[in-house]
């Protein structure tokens, strides 16, 4: 199958890719604004939130982003995350953790499902009588002081046992909460005990986190996942949303929905319209991104519905002048530009991931068309 022919060599050029722009990049002038704040130390925080599927998972698309904002805005407070080793060998350790106990995953890929998901479209349950958690610092790491669990809040009390720990629970929406560990002597082995009675649904954690001037940077993807889950699937996003609050959304999604031979065009593009509204609802001055699914290619298959996932993300930022498009796949070079990434060396052997040098240079794509957004 012929190349794209918008794919050229400025298309692998950080500073010279033609179409690395943002759409709408006025509505970022909030966000620009408070940057600079930032910068001038005149501000403490500036809070980004980026949810997606597995290009997200796999974190190195993330990850450039979060580098580069760091490096000119300073690293704040350690953000949110699901520790994705648990369930998949394969995932980057995020944390130093293990299992005591049966642990079970649930995830917005379910379908519906008695086990209430939020902002991560993931969680972890306890299936036995008891179980725990058990945290080791890793060799490069400084001594745990301290542990924070986002988790679901029932009727029960949440009873959990750690030996040494001073334990605070903490409501912060109607069915979510914060419990935290803190520890007057730093520890090089925690272990956390938990009863099941307790309810514990856990849907990230973050160690050693502390109020720093900089940029705070959560990340949530769920690998195999679509726009159309995370908007039907999340019964406490809008809620933990609200207690995030980031500054900044970018929302990567749409690769998996354009595999989908029955997708229904008309309802996803109200449902993503309806979803936008609630999270403008939950949280006013959030600035939002959307990005398109990139070219791709899946056991020699390519996606069906792919212009039609990219179609329904363009018209929603096209109807609504608050919304950012970055979009990828018109920057990589349209349909087909797969073959030449390949060929290039940007992609795993799936043809469906990149390889970190791929997401990497999306990263500084990325971030390119974020600077220049500011200057316009």
């Amino acid at each position: 199958m012929a190349c794209s022919p918008q794919v050229t060599e400025e298309t692998f050029e950080v500073e010279k890719n033609p179409i690395d722009t943002l759409m709408h990049s006025s509505a970022l002038q909030n966000v620009y604004t408070t940057l600079n704040q930032l910068k001038e130390q005149k501000r403490n925080s500036f809070t980004v939130m980026h949810m997606g599927d597995s290009h997200i998972e796999i974190g190195q698309f993330s990850g450039e982003i979060k580098k580069q904002l760091i490096d000119s805005y300073g690293k704040g407070e350690i953000g949110w995350e699901f520790p994705y080793q648990l369930f998949n060998p394969q995932s980057m350790k995020v944390f130093p953790l293990d299992t005591i106990g049966s642990w079970k995953r649930a995830s917005i890929k379910q379908g519906k499902s008695t086990i209430p998901l939020g902002v991560t479209g993931l969680a972890f349950y306890l299936e036995e009588k008891s179980g725990g958690l058990r945290f080791d610092k890793r060799l490069k790491d400084e001594p745990i002081s301290k542990i924070e669990l986002l988790h679901y809040m029932s009727d029960k009390p949440f009873s959990i046992k750690c030996k040494d720990a001073n334990i605070i629970t903490r409501k912060i929406s109607e069915h979510t909460a914060v419990t935290t560990l803190t520890f007057d002597k730093a520890q090089e082995k925690v272990k956390v005990q938990f009863d099941v009675n307790a309810n514990p649904i856990i849907y990230a954690l973050r160690m050693n986190a502390k109020p720093t001037p900089g940029i705070t940077y959560h990340k949530f993807g769920v690998a195999g996942s679509t726009l159309d889950q995370f908007i039907n699937y999340t019964v406490l996003f809008q809620e933990q949303l609200a207690y995030i609050k980031p500054e900044l959304l970018i929302i990567s999604l749409g690769t998996n929905d354009s595999y989908i031979d029955s997708l229904n065009v008309p309802r996803i593009t109200k449902e993503l319209g309806d979803f936008i509204k609630k999270i403008h609802k939950s949280t006013p001055s959030t600035s939002i991104i959307l990005t398109t699914a990139p070219d791709t290619k899946y056991q020699n298959r390519r996606p069906q519905r792919i212009s039609e996932i990219n179609s329904i993300i363009r018209n929603q930022v096209n109807t609504d002048p608050s919304l950012v498009l970055w979009d990828l796949n018109h920057i990589m070079g349209g349909d087909n530009s797969m073959e030449e990434w390949c060929k290039r060396l940007y992609v795993n052997s799936d043809s469906l991931h990149f390889n970190p040098r791929g997401y990497r240079l999306q990263g500084e794509l990325f971030m390119h068309a974020f600077r220049k957004g500011k200057k316009n």
